[in-house]
């Protein structure tokens, strides 16, 4: 039989051995593994707040999807002022609405881009956030009467005249009082010469 020398470890020593070391090689490993992804795990922890902050940030802007509905919300609610005072007023012509930004009239009226049959009323944001009830009727019924004008007598377009229209649905004091806040808005005052005593042109349904 033939003697294995002391210093040659047989097959099955080093077998043993290795399996031995497999599991410290493994666990080394881990450890690795584990000092690499650990920076990868903390640094997300610390960004919620930046992240919170910018979502809280957004509806503040005025930009947002809230914004954005309430301003749906408040056109609808004028057009439906509009539509209603249309069918007092005997105004059969489409009248579209816009809440804008800036207007430099602050209201206005005027017809539609490549329409003859339709009008665009656009009233500044700012300014219709001031207004009752009461007196955006008043500033819609002032605005019909430019329309009126528009398709009844072209050439004869004037405050007065449309404040006349206007007055068949409306109180004088409310127009009196829009005035005031317009006055307000664009900084200078004016006179009311061009608001009638009294009602009187044909063609409106006089108000109950």
């Amino acid at each position: 039989m033939k003697i294995q020398p002391a210093h040659v470890a047989s097959p099955n020593r080093r077998t043993a051995r290795e399996k031995r070391r497999a599991p410290r090689v493994l666990r080394q490993l881990l450890k690795l593994c584990l000092v690499a992804a650990l920076p990868l795990i903390l640094i997300p922890m610390l960004l919620p707040r930046r992240v919170s902050a910018k979502k809280l940030s957004g509806p503040e802007t005025g930009e947002g999807p809230t914004a954005r509905e309430s301003l749906v919300v408040r056109e609808k609610q004028m057009q439906d002022v509009v539509d209603t005072l249309k069918i007092r007023m005997s105004i059969p012509d489409t009248v579209v609405v816009s809440i804008v930004e800036h207007n430099q009239l602050v209201v206005s009226v005027e017809r539609a881009k490549d329409s003859t049959t339709a009008f665009s009323l656009s009233i500044e944001r700012n300014f219709l956030d001031g207004l009752t009830a009461d007196e955006i009727a008043a500033v819609v019924a002032h605005e019909l009467g430019h329309v009126w004008i528009f398709t009844h007598h072209p050439f004869l377009q004037t405050e007065e005249l449309a404040n006349q229209i206007a007055m068949q649905v409306v109180p004088r004091d409310t127009l009196t009082a829009v005035y005031d806040k317009v006055w307000k808005r664009v900084g200078r005052q004016g006179g009311l010469v061009y608001l009638p005593a009294e009602a009187g042109m044909p063609g409106a349904r006089q108000s109950q």
